[in-house]
């Protein structure tokens, strides 16, 4: 970006030696000796020195610069498709737009692309890569986040958001589930607790994400599909307490097959008092714990998640001698691209089996990511503000020295501000960076099912068929079966 701005300003004084005359632009001496133009203005504060001065100032302050996303609409249109495998090609194909300021970033949507590609393996990779990165980031000497009252957040290396950091677990763990690999699963579903009781500490416990009840909820299944009844019936327990606060905070209720799992793995555990609490809170009975069913278990993510949008605030006031002091703040918000949540219809039929239901809200990532942010806001107000009050200084020294020079012309005085703070307001760029491939919302059904061999049907609002596929369930298994539908 500075060798763009000295570029700049040398075309700038071309430009002005062939107008003014190459005089004009360094000896004390009139435009209208000149006949370039009927205003005097000293030489100090010609035209030229004036737009120099502004492309300087910008130069100064946009040493970096903002990533370029126009490539996301390309991967957009390729989610739209189901075109997973094409979206991350089209991610790999921009790898030095993120530059290596952002690689967290690339590693976590070509992961998540991998993921919805059905790519298990290379996904891990890529989410791995991420989650090591965000780590040491985390963990670095903030030396360097100092330098970010100076310029801007873009210019730091990208260490994602805190809800970022805990769904990379949860893509990892469900794409050990698809592998097989249970344990590292649960590894990888264990270490959202651990962050989250982190992150908590940090903000002082005045942050709303403190657990994750989906991912809870995801914990106690892979509990299960190893034959850990107990751990799972701890894990589902956890989540209902979990789902009590979403309600309040994001708008999302307790699943009813979470209420069916407690009251299951309760009786099977033969905690009785717990299953009548249970069972009377729910209004349920115990269902079969024989043995010989299977769980179904049905994950769509719908819909395409947020995406940041800056909001930028401005304070203008003109002084008598025409001088505009202006200061300047910018801050991120997240905009969301879906209203509401879309509802899927699910059924399944083979042998005595013929039964439908409809998908339940299991994470709203729009709200949560909403919630993260506002929880952050005083502390994104106070440092955009510092940075801010110190570019806002810099900007009235450079005034105040045009000032000197320009013998009371007010029309000078308000062409220097002017471009003085054009180049200031250019400089305060909020960040925008984010995992712009998560979704909208999980949503998520669940069979408990006798063994044996079905046909599942996924269907959208619209009646659109989303899915056709030939499932076998074995006696204590679990079959997650997953399903982007990221339009």
């Amino acid at each position: 970006m500075e060798y763009r701005a000295r570029l700049k300003l040398f075309e700038l004084q071309k430009r002005c030696d062939h107008r003014y005359g190459r005089e004009c632009c360094r000896e004390k001496v009139s435009h209208k000796e000149k006949g370039c133009d009927q205003l005097e203005l000293r030489a100090s504060v010609s035209p030229c020195f004036l737009l120099s001065l502004g492309v300087l100032f910008l130069g100064v302050f946009l040493s970096g610069c903002a990533m370029s996303t126009g490539f996301y609409k390309s991967v957009d249109a390729d989610l739209s498709a189901n075109q997973f495998a094409k979206a991350a090609r089209v991610v790999e194909a921009n790898r030095s737009k993120y530059g290596n300021n952002s690689s967290v970033l690339y590693n976590l949507e070509v992961g998540l692309l991998l993921h919805y590609a059905g790519d298990y393996r290379l996904s891990t990779e890529h989410l791995s890569a991420s989650e090591q990165e965000m780590d040491d980031l985390y963990t670095k000497s903030i030396s360097k986040i100092a330098g970010s009252f100076v310029l801007n957040d873009n210019e730091l290396p990208y260490q994602g958001e805190d809800f970022e950091k805990v769904y990379v677990n949860l893509f990892m763990a469900l794409n050990y589930a698809e592998l097989g690999r249970l344990e590292d699963a649960i590894v990888e579903a264990r270490k959202v607790d651990l962050k989250l009781n982190e992150y908590s500490q940090q903000y002082g416990g005045k942050n709303s994400f403190k657990q994750d009840a989906f991912i809870r909820y995801i914990m106690g299944i892979l509990y299960e599909a190893d034959g850990d009844v107990n751990d799972a019936f701890i894990s589902y327990r956890q989540a209902y307490a979990g789902y009590k606060e979403y309600d309040t905070l994001y708008q999302t209720s307790c699943p009813s097959f979470l209420k069916d799992d407690l009251v299951r793995t309760a009786a099977e555990l033969g905690f009785t008092d717990d299953l009548e609490r249970y069972e009377n809170e729910f209004g349920i009975d115990s269902p079969d714990t024989s043995g010989s069913m299977g769980t179904l278990l049905i994950l769509v993510y719908s819909g395409k998640g947020p995406i940041k949008e800056q909001e930028k605030l401005h304070v203008t006031i003109p002084d008598t001698s025409a001088v505009l002091h202006t200061f300047i703040v910018a801050v991120p918000k997240f905009h969301a691209r879906q209203i509401g949540s879309r509802y899927y219809t699910v059924s399944i039929s083979g042998g005595a089996e013929h039964t439908s239901t409809m998908t339940q809200l299991g994470e709203n990532v729009n709200r949560i990511a909403e919630k993260d942010l506002q929880d952050r806001l005083g502390l994104i107000y106070l440092k955009a503000g510092g940075r801010a009050l110190l570019k806002f200084l810099a900007a009235e020294k450079i005034k105040a020295e045009v000032r000197k020079k320009d013998n009371g012309n007010r029309l000078a005085n308000l062409l220097s501000s002017s471009l003085v703070d054009a180049a200031y307001s250019a400089s305060e760029q909020a960040d925008l960076r984010m995992w712009r491939t998560l979704p909208h919302d999980i949503q998520v059904a669940q069979f408990q099912l006798p063994a044996g061999n079905y046909s599942l049907a996924v269907s959208g609002q619209d009646g659109s068929r989303l899915m056709m596929d030939n499932v076998s369930i074995g006696p204590g298994q679990v079959l997650i079966k997953i399903l982007p539908d990221i339009k």
